[in-house]
């Protein structure tokens, strides 16, 4: 508060995951500003437009990374606050008395964007509570829970790891930087401190189920979101736990803003039904409802909406447009995602507008031939991209699993689909890189 954070001032947490990082958020937000994530695994140039960008003159971070972020701050002019230093020492211990407005920023998160340079998300306070108090219902959280917080403070499906076990009163369990990318660590925290609930990416756990060690305990709640889920994943998910839960969302809309329980019996895996005081609406290119298994882009509305982007006053007309059919003053966000629903009202995931390509003229679904990918034996994880080459645009295919053979697999594929929807080559990998956010890096 001495610095001048109250309402709306962006704050950066440049810290290592541990109690600091949370003392430091939780101080930000009882200053009444907002937090932005400065993960300390990411790029120094990506590190200072955020900063720049965001225009936080001041950045809470500890004595072993100050080296690490010196230069960034000397250029973009911010200052730094040691929490682990004597900045961190002395001060009015006393509780702050700060009138916190719902249309308030909490954070800053910013993502990736089409021009190259990430984007800022402005999340409020309202659409965080919403969040957290649905959430609580179902999946559910309660005071005897041990959560496990292993994802980066950059990735905003940590707020459910990190707020919902504090709103209630039950414990959180973190897992440092390299824990978080061990799977026999995070087993061994799991045993050691009980975990009940855990959240990952598909590509997270399919690390912990691919591992040798013993098995998740039985009693595990598992929650799965941050990218498509796989079916085999799935089954090995709900055949190990007695709680498995798709959870689906774009940051813009806070976190998740549809859930859905596994069952045995699902073919695949499904985006389900709207949390609380949420809306979702498939619509057609004239912003038409889609009838029922007719597939249309996802638009969500409702209490979980950002306020937009930071300073992308033009992004964020194009990307939250007025609701057609909600009150006055009422937005929807535009996803981007292809969904359909099905005659039981719930959400059916086909896939990503923007993965659709055109290839000798026929516009394909690279979501569908990674589906069929996937669905091959032995294939663990698969990624279609379109790449140029000499003779025009070709769909190459990445694939990572146990004895694979990428001819034979082009065969099985021209068993299933066109040919103008098979890949060119299919090359075999140890593994798919990863983003410091456990989803697959299709830019790599």
């Amino acid at each position: 508060r001495d610095h001048g954070v109250g309402t709306d001032v962006v704050v950066g947490l440049a810290l290592d995951r541990g109690v600091e990082m949370l003392v430091a958020l939780l101080a930000v937000l009882k200053a009444g500003g907002a937090y932005l994530p400065l993960d300390p695994d990411y790029p120094p140039e990506r590190l200072a437009h955020m900063l720049r960008d965001s225009g936080a003159a001041l950045v809470l971070t500890q004595e072993r990374l100050h080296d690490q972020f010196a230069g960034i701050l000397a250029e973009t002019g911010a200052e730094a606050w040691l929490v682990d230093g004597q900045d961190g020492e002395g001060g009015d211990a006393g509780n702050l008395d700060v009138a916190v407005h719902g249309e308030s920023l909490a954070y800053v998160i910013y993502t990736s964007g089409s021009t190259g340079l990430p984007k800022g998300v402005m999340v409020r306070h309202d659409a965080v509570t919403n969040f957290l108090a649905t959430m609580a219902e179902q999946p559910g959280v309660t005071a005897g829970d041990r959560v496990l917080g292993l994802t980066s403070l950059s990735f905003d499906i940590a707020v459910l790891e990190l707020w919902l076990p504090l709103t209630i009163g039950a414990c959180v369990v973190l897992a440092d930087r390299a824990a978080a990318h061990d799977p026999a660590k995070l087993k061994a925290i799991v045993k050691q401190h009980g975990v009940s609930v855990i959240q990952a990416t598909p590509s997270t756990w399919r690390m912990l189920l691919d591992h040798d060690g013993p098995a998740l305990p039985a009693s595990c709640r598992v929650l799965c979101g941050g990218e498509a889920l796989p079916p085999d994943l799935a089954r090995r998910l709900v055949a190990q736990a007695g709680e498995v839960w798709n959870l689906y969302g774009p940051t813009e809309t806070t976190v998740w803003s549809a859930r859905h329980r596994l069952d045995a019996m699902d073919d695949r895996p499904l985006l389900g039904r709207p949390i609380g005081n949420t809306t979702l609406y498939v619509l057609d290119g004239d912003l038409n409802l889609a009838p029922i298994g007719v597939a249309g882009e996802l638009y969500i509305g409702g209490s979980g909406l950002a306020r937009g982007y930071w300073r992308r006053g033009g992004l964020t007309a194009e990307r939250f447009i007025p609701d057609p059919f909600g009150p006055p003053g009422a937005r929807l966000y535009r996803t981007g995602d292809v969904a359909r629903w099905r005659s039981d009202g719930v959400l059916d995931y086909v896939g990503r507008a923007d993965y659709q390509v055109k290839i000798r003229g026929f516009r394909i679904e690279l979501g569908e031939i990674e589906a069929r990918l996937q669905a091959q034996p032995g294939v663990r994880a698969a990624v279609v991209v379109a790449r140029e080459a000499g003779a025009g645009r070709q769909l190459v295919g990445y694939v990572s699993g146990e004895a694979l053979d990428g001819a034979a697999l082009k065969t099985a594929l021209s068993s299933v689909l066109p040919d103008y929807m098979v890949p060119a080559r299919i090359v075999v990998l140890e593994r798919l890189p990863l983003t410091p956010n456990g989803k697959i890096d299709r830019k790599a």
